[in-house]
């Protein structure tokens, strides 16, 4: 009687134990999935053309995982949708020196928005962890305003007055975005991390931009 009472209880316990296990895998894939999509907010310094305007860019994107099985801190491939804005403005220069050189450069400025679909690659999962490079086609909408001609009056007490005349273009365009990032996880979700880009379109508005971004896996 006692083996069976025995028996009996150790029954009932490895029962409990096994449900509330199988409880607890079944809430924790029902009510907590595990992440496949991820957000990006970057800001930082954008060179248009030669270099010679400079302004600020900003990116917004989300990427979802391709793959189920994943390696911390993303996932091996993704597929996503951007924003870029960027804007930059070239200030005009006239100086007169006291050995009588004017010294003149010309006003110019550059805003770029471009949406842009994200295939992003991690080629170095289990050496360098966060580093990865992206690559998509562009569509978007380029405005630039250049000095059509000016003219320059040296007045006694205000010095030298610019009078210039401005023309200013629009454009859509075609193009690619090329980017190579590095990223580092602060916890399972947040990740901090830079990035360079590098983007081109059929008119030839090359832009350059380098910064820093904020990571949301979720």
């Amino acid at each position: 009687m006692r083996i069976n009472k025995v028996l009996q209880v150790t029954l009932f316990a490895a029962s409990v134990f096994i449900v509330n296990d199988v409880c607890a895998q079944t809430f924790t894939s029902k009510f907590m999935p595990k992440p496949t999509y991820t957000a990006h907010l970057s800001s930082g310094q954008v060179f248009f053309g030669t270099g010679d305007i400079r302004g600020y860019g900003i990116l917004v994107a989300v990427e979802k995982s391709v793959f189920k099985k994943s390696v911390r801190p993303f996932p091996v491939f993704q597929v996503g949708v951007g924003l870029n804005f960027e804007t930059g403005i070239r200030k005009p220069v006239n100086i007169l020196h006291p050995d009588g050189t004017l010294e003149v450069s010309s006003y110019g400025q550059s805003s770029k928005t471009s949406g842009w679909a994200t295939f992003k690659y991690h080629p170095f999962k289990h050496s360098m962890d966060g580093f990865s490079i992206t690559v998509g086609p562009t569509f978007g909408v380029t405005q630039s305003t250049s000095e059509k001609s000016f003219g320059l009056l040296n007045d006694p007490y205000l010095g030298i007055i610019r009078k210039s005349v401005l023309v200013t273009e629009n454009h859509f365009g075609l193009g690619y975005r090329v980017a190579v990032q590095q990223h580092f996880a602060i916890t399972d979700h947040v990740f901090l991390g830079f990035r360079a880009d590098f983007s081109n379109d059929v008119h030839s508005d090359i832009n350059t931009f380098w910064g820093a971004g904020l990571s949301y896996k979720f």
